[in-house]
């Protein structure tokens, strides 16, 4: 008995991230032994108990031992701190236990594999049948200097247009320009709709992240002296250094000003501020008469006013979550959460009876369907309805 008590207790651990190096080999050993699959069943059950669990063969079964094994030998401890009088809600992430979940929602040890319906139309949310929505994906349009569109979701690689003697080219899932010496300073518009994003690759060699419902116009090829481009949305960038050609990001009324360095600009109309994260390197905000010299780690947030102020103090990791495939939640209040979820899956944001008081901590695989980011979210006690492209924050 004290043995069984023991694995539920390092299986806590391990979701909670909070399992040390010998707790882990301890676990490691536990796994490959059948007397622990109904605790092993249970605490999976606890997690996903929205999933339907058909029976397996013991080749599956082997196989999910196996991935979860690997898994454990990578993840990285972290160290969490939790008040039990705050509402902060720490959530599952990739490197715990719901890591499968975005791929089979997680194996079952023993006799069981918990599969991902594959209606996603059906999927179960607190216990009822509702419509789900897949995650957004790889897409966007691009406006070339004459109007004409071009659908990226649709185009394979290789080449699709010459302008003014620069080429666009689509290559591994993102575009790239290559101007000549005879090219002309024309402009193209590259605009994600809402549960999409893309990437791409400016004629100088600067690389640029596109988050969902977002836009950046920009020359074909830069002109001799400087290099500026427009966005809206949220957009990461990795600027090419060239000190002969400063680097001008123009948004609203705002100018961020760099040489060569890593940035994100988030300036969605919904958000209370337009944020500007640095990462390496340093940028100069300038808005009318102000002027801003930001250093890594350092956030300008730009209030609707027309205030800056200086956050010394930034989660890079939440700044740029988007870009490497995550939801990053640093105490995010509910409304934070839905906005960002809204964007991704194209839903529009109900609350049928005001905002719940809740926060939110942790990270959670962008490439999950709505439901199954839903079910975690719900572990905060705040419960959700899909109706097509309606999500509702139903009331308790």
């Amino acid at each position: 008995m004290y043995q069984k008590e023991q694995f539920k207790v390092l299986m806590e651990h391990f979701v909670s991230g909070e399992i040390s190096s010998e707790g882990k080999a301890a676990l490691l050993a536990m796994l490959d032994n059948p007397e622990y699959s109904e605790e092993f069943d249970a605490i999976l059950r606890e997690n996903y108990d929205s999933i339907e669990i058909p029976q397996v063969s013991p080749e599956a079964t082997d196989k999910f031992i196996s991935e979860l094994r690997k898994k454990m030998d990578v993840s990285q401890e972290e160290e969490e701190e939790e008040d039990s009088q705050s509402s902060v809600f720490s959530l599952f992430n990739w490197r715990k236990i719901a890591v499968a979940a975005s791929i089979l929602l997680v194996m079952g040890y023993g006799t069981h594999l918990f599969f991902q319906n594959k209606n996603k139309q059906s999927l179960q949310l607190a216990s009822k049948k509702i419509e789900d929505k897949a995650p957004g994906k790889t897409g966007a349009i691009l406006t070339l200097s004459n109007g004409s569109k071009i659908v990226l979701d649709s185009v394979g690689n290789g080449l699709l247009a010459n302008q003014s003697h620069t080429t666009v080219s689509k290559k591994n899932g993102g575009l790239v320009y290559n101007a000549d010496d005879n090219a002309q300073v024309v402009y193209n518009t590259m605009t994600t709709p809402r549960a999409h994003q893309y990437h791409l690759q400016l004629s100088d060699g600067t690389k640029v992240w596109l988050n969902a419902s977002s836009s950046i116009t920009f020359p074909t090829s830069f002109a001799a002296n400087e290099r500026k481009v427009k966005i809206t949305g949220e957009v990461y960038f990795e600027v090419a250094k060239d000190k002969s050609k400063p680097f001008r990001v123009l948004v609203n009324d705002m100018q961020v000003n760099v040489l060569g360095t890593h940035f994100n600009i988030n300036s969605y109309e919904d958000e209370s501020t337009v944020n500007t994260t640095l990462l390496e390197g340093s940028v100069l905000i300038t808005e009318k008469s102000k002027k801003i010299l930001l250093k890594p780690g350092q956030q300008a947030q730009k209030l609707k006013s027309g205030v800056i102020a200086v956050n010394d103090n930034v989660n890079t990791d939440e700044v740029i979550g988007w870009k490497n495939g995550l939801f990053y939640f640093e105490n995010a209040n509910l409304e934070k959460v839905l906005r960002q979820l809204s964007r991704w899956y194209d839903v529009e944001v109900v609350y049928e009876k005001g905002v719940p008081s809740r926060s939110f901590e942790g990270e959670i695989q962008r490439d999950l369907n709505l439901s199954q980011v839903l079910r975690i979210l719900e572990k905060n006690k705040v419960h959700f309805k899909i109706e097509g492209k309606i999500l509702r924050v139903m009331p308790d």
